[in-house]
């Protein structure tokens, strides 16, 4: 077997484990390979997208591909193991006076300090180095920690990752009910941009920066639904349907935000198509 053929059936058959799909030949040789290959010498690596833009997929599929054809060690620090508990949070939504910040997700509701010590440590490869890991179903950080002992790239995956503050006009813009009828008078929306600022010193530490465009942003709920139910082997859910819908709301600005202005800056530009495959893929 060809060099080419076993990476097209090494990355075929990932896909198809990661996600289900049967990703034609074609699209993996001219999109996949490609950047693969593109990011062979790569260093630190940032990857961001919207919920269901396949961001731990392609962070997984770099890990894999890199091992057995790299011989690289990969590590993959999820900022959503980062988050906040659930204590935490209310101590922080105590804190603006906002229920808004109980919900994980926006900027502010991860653990910055720590997330900077372990990125810290890990490029300076002071080993070992301990992960947390973050439980969504209950809400709080495992017990169980990730112990890392090698990187050689090192991946910061997570749907606001890369994401520059929202400018003040884009701000005040209320864009969908959960900020018109909770967040009128802009505290929630303000806080969380503030505390971007904070994020832009750690993201500065990564040199290298990938962004996975959807066609709208009606999809994200979609492509979120399918996912939640695959993870619980269901066909459909009605109850979990309006959950995600609400649940989502909470992303949308700065999801949206970043839709709008990150592919002017980022360094790898990937625009996916209504069926979840890649449409194009920029390099700058």
């Amino acid at each position: 077997m060809s060099e080419i053929t076993a990476k097209l059936k090494f990355t075929q058959d990932t896909l198809k484990r990661l996600t289900g799909k049967n990703v034609s030949h074609n699209e993996i040789k001219d999109n996949y390979l490609k950047l693969l290959s593109h990011l062979k010498y790569k260093k630190t690596l940032m990857i961001a997208g919207s919920q269901g833009s396949g961001k731990s997929t392609l962070s997984v599929l770099i890990k894999k591909f890199f091992l057995k054809f790299y011989s690289k060690n990969v590590v993959i620090l999820s900022i959503d193991d980062f988050y906040l508990s659930s204590f935490q949070r209310k101590r922080l939504a105590r804190k603006f006076n906002t229920d808004l910040f109980e919900t994980r997700g926006v900027p502010g509701t991860h653990n910055l300090k720590l997330l900077d010590k372990v990125i810290n440590n890990l490029m300076k490869k002071k080993f070992p180095v301990y992960i947390p890991v973050f439980d969504k179903v209950t809400d709080n950080k495992k017990k169980y920690k990730r112990k890392i002992s090698k990187v050689d790239l090192l991946i910061l995956e997570g749907w606001c990752v890369g994401s520059k503050p929202i400018d003040m006009k884009y701000l005040k813009m209320n864009i969908n009910d959960l900020e018109k009828k909770n967040d009128s008078n802009l505290i929630w929306r303000t806080a969380y941009n503030s505390a971007l600022t904070d994020y832009q010193k750690l993201f500065k530490k990564f040199n290298y920066y990938l962004f996975i465009k959807l066609p709208n942003w009606e999809f994200v709920i979609d492509w979120k639904y399918k996912q939640e139910l695959d993870l619980r082997s269901l066909k459909s859910n009605i109850h979990l349907k309006k959950k995600l819908h609400q649940f989502i709301k909470y992303y949308e600005k700065l999801s949206k935000w970043m839709s709008l202005t990150t592919p002017s800056y980022c360094n790898v530009l990937i625009t996916l198509d209504k069926n979840q495959s890649i449409k194009n893929i920029t390099y700058k």
